[in-house]
């Protein structure tokens, strides 16, 4: 081309150099960040959730160590809760996620036998972290933020995110790990309430044999428990054989 040829301009006889976003350019930006926001987002939750029930699990294999320490500096015997009878049946199953009671009604200092349950492993120091009774997915009311202060002497009760069978399988108080009966549930993720139901779609249970699992909700039987209305003791008492099943243990094989 010779150097003195004019240049072709575009259509219009407007340069394109120097040309700007138009108000329609930035819509359609953003309306395709936010349509890839939203096609992300379910991902990030989930991976969140599994993140948290990691966590969980692990806190609660943390509690089972503490039990077995406790049983074999206690006759093989599991932590005393005064909300399970001897039997295991009939007692007040949906109150073992209290840990610490306060009959004083906060005029005096908490004391070591005001622990109940899971509570005597961090009384009798078989567990210095009280944030591993906690699962970090609860969204509930019973948080280690709202009980830190009595953690850390405060009168005043202490409620966990771990219910507590009390028993084995079969009823019985003594630790054993070997026999059928371990197959069964001995500490679960609340069972309280469907708002204290902290994972919706399953939840960690430790075995009688102190191994700690993940147990998938997938045909609703566990939420669908709890979720009944009547007496909650009874309704949480049903709920462990519904546990045992699905976890491989019979009781009437």
């Amino acid at each position: 081309m010779h150097p003195s040829a004019p240049t072709c301009a575009p259509r219009g006889g407007r340069s394109l150099k120097g040309r700007g976003f138009t108000l329609m350019d930035l819509m359609v930006s953003i309306t395709i960040i936010a349509v890839l926001i939203g096609l992300l987002l379910p991902s990030i939750s989930k991976i969140n959730e599994t993140t948290r029930r990691v966590i969980c699990r692990s806190n609660m294999r943390q509690v089972s160590i503490g039990v077995s320490m406790y049983a074999q500096d206690n006759s093989q015997f599991l932590p005393r809760s005064q909300f399970v009878t001897s039997s295991g049946r009939g007692g007040r199953a949906a109150s073992t996620v209290l840990m610490r009671f306060d009959e004083s009604g906060g005029t005096r200092a908490p004391r070591a036998s005001d622990y109940d349950g899971l509570g005597r492993l961090f009384a009798r120091e078989y567990i210095n972290a009280p944030k591993v009774f906690y699962c970090p997915s609860n969204a509930g009311q019973n948080t280690f933020a709202k009980f830190a202060p009595q953690w850390a002497g405060k009168a005043g009760v202490i409620n966990g995110n771990f219910q507590f069978r009390g028993t084995m399988a079969d009823g019985s108080r003594i630790l054993n790990t070997q026999n059928e009966f371990a197959m069964g549930a001995l500490i679960s993720d609340s069972l309280v309430s469907v708002a204290e139901f902290s994972h919706k779609t399953g939840l960690n249970v430790m075995r009688g044999d102190l191994s700690v699992s993940w147990l998938e909700d997938s045909e609703k039987k566990i939420i669908a428990q709890i979720s009944k209305a009547g007496n909650r003791d009874r309704i949480v008492d049903d709920a462990w054989p519904i546990m045992d099943q699905a976890l491989g243990f019979y009781e009437n094989k």
